[in-house]
C-alpha cells in the first residue's frame, strides 16, 4: 500500500511540474540562471506541500500575495521568494 501512494505523489508531482514551463531564454531583466533557479526552488519547495500552479493562473499581483503568504510556511529566504517570482511571472517565448 505504500508503494502505491508513493507512486502516487512521485505521479502527481512530476505530471505537475512538466507543465511549467523551462526556461531556455533570458530576458532583458532577468538571466536564464535566475529563471532555472526560480523555477527549481518552486517545484522542489512549493510542491512538497501543495499542487503547483501554472504560472499563468495568478496575475502578478497575486502570485505576489501568495508569496508573500508563504513564504514562513515554506521557510524560503528573501533572494529565493524573489526568484521564484521572476520565475513565475515571466512569459517564455516574450
Amino acid at each position: 500500500m505504500k508503494k502505491i501512494f508513493l507512486f502516487g505523489a512521485v505521479f502527481l508531482l512530476f505530471s505537475c511540474s512538466s507543465q511549467l514551463y523551462i526556461p531556455i531564454d533570458a530576458t532583458p531583466k532577468v538571466s536564464l540562471e535566475d529563471l532555472k533557479k526560480g523555477r527549481e526552488i518552486y517545484v522542489n519547495n512549493c510542491a512538497s506541500c501543495h499542487q503547483l500552479y501554472a504560472p499563468n493562473k495568478f496575475s502578478e499581483k497575486e502570485w505576489e500575495e501568495n508569496l508573500n503568504r508563504m513564504q514562513g510556511r515554506a521557510k524560503i529566504s528573501d533572494t529565493e521568494k524573489q526568484l521564484i517570482y521572476q520565475y513565475i511571472t515571466t512569459e517564455p517565448n516574450k
